[in-house]
């Protein structure tokens, strides 16, 4: 291998894939990134560390095509740190030794052979669809936060649960407290299918996609899914198991329905949270907010061991008065992945399911349990 490319545009690529790299392993080839270069100028960068693989493809300047696995640290590190733009990187085939010059800097580095590092999984093409990129962006980050991170307990819920039904796409995400649903249709000819997606592949896709027009082909097969789109290919694992049954839960008669200003609210909330401080948190104290849902308005109330305060904003209200606590930040995430102006939240009693949504964009819905107040 001999090539020549500029050092910004490789912190780029590497700043990509590094997210697919293990930092600790018992196998050495699982903290490299494996670079393949050809003579018509291609470079293809592959990070896999067997749970998810990115892969970015782009061009340089080619003087002999080849291929090395090399530490993905120490190699970012070193580019990043060259006061230079252009990058000059030879591989001594026999030894698989890597050189790097920029400027009158130089560096020798041991590498691995490329054979050795693992392949891409196979996805076969058998079922395939199409998203706009900003639209697969924004159903990503309006549900991903509800996610559970505790995959002793329940591994299955870690992941967001993807469902295609007459031709609409259906993304879940739950942790067994809260719950997040959002829609859009896709394809009226696709054939019904489900499959859950590891969060941690979730949070490393949003990453990379960007706010575009631009289509992002999914393949789903049995065990993997694959997202091809610009210069990226990114390959994922399954989550393995039953999801939970969400249509029921969305399917809950409510007879308090409250409109509320979503920007009110939740300055409001954010001021209550600053007294929710971390020692009590760090005594695992339940500090919940208290809604008093009366009339024409909402008391919003917060009590921890060291302070305490109020405040009230108005509503617009149907049905009969309600007292319920709700943990601030299941609130708050619901809040801030709300668009429009208002938001609508339906419930019917202190200790029932309390259902968001905005009163206009009727493709998103956010389910929050109530939590038990102090006086209860």
């Amino acid at each position: 291998m001999n090539i020549k490319f500029n050092k910004y545009t490789f912190l780029e690529i590497i700043n990509t894939v590094q997210k697919a790299v293990t930092s600790k392993s018992v196998m050495p080839i699982l903290e490299c990134i494996k670079i393949e270069t050809y003579s018509d100028g291609n470079i293809i960068v592959t990070a896999n560390n067997l749970d998810i693989c990115i892969e970015y493809r782009t061009v340089c300047d080619v003087y002999e095509e080849g291929s090395i696995a090399i530490s993905s640290k120490i190699f970012g590190e070193i580019i990043r740190r060259f006061s230079g733009e252009d990058v000059y990187v030879k591989v001594n085939p026999i030894n698989n030794v890597m050189t790097l010059k920029c400027g009158n800097s130089e560096f020798d580095i041991q590498g691995l052979n490329a054979d050795e590092y693992p392949s891409i999984p196979e996805v076969s093409d058998d079922y395939e669809f199409f998203i706009k990129e900003e639209n697969l962006k924004r159903m990503i980050r309006k549900t991903i936060f509800a996610l559970s991170t505790n995959e002793s307990k329940k591994p299955i819920l870690t992941g967001s649960l993807f469902e295609i039904d007459t031709g609409v796409l259906t993304i879940v995400s739950t942790d067994g407290f809260r719950m997040a649903k959002i829609e859009m249709t896709v394809d009226s000819s696709l054939k019904n299918t489900k499959f859950v997606i590891p969060g941690i592949t979730l949070r490393e896709l949003m990453k990379v996609l960007e706010d575009k027009d631009d289509k992002v082909k999914i393949v789903v097969a049995k065990r993997y899914v694959k997202f091809c789109f610009e210069k990226y290919t990114v390959v994922s694992r399954l989550l393995e198991g039953e999801y939970i049954k969400y249509k029921p839960i969305f399917n809950t008669p409510n007879n308090i329905v409250v409109n509320v200003n979503t920007k009110l609210f939740t300055e409001s909330l954010e001021r209550a949270a600053l007294i929710i401080n971390d020692d009590a948190l760090a005594k695992n104290e339940k500090v919940p907010i208290r809604l008093d849902i009366k009339d024409d308005r909402i008391a919003i109330d917060c009590k921890t061991g060291k302070a305490k305060t109020s405040d009230e904003i108005p509503v617009n209200k149907i049905g009969g008065d309600l007292e319920i606590g709700f943990n601030h930040k299941y609130l708050l995430e619901a809040l801030r992945s709300c668009e429009d102006e208002e938001i609508k939240m339906e419930m019917s009693g202190p200790k029932s399911s309390c259902f968001i949504e905005p009163t206009e964009n009727k493709d998103y819905i956010y389910m929050i349990l109530p939590v038990r107040l102090y006086d209860e």
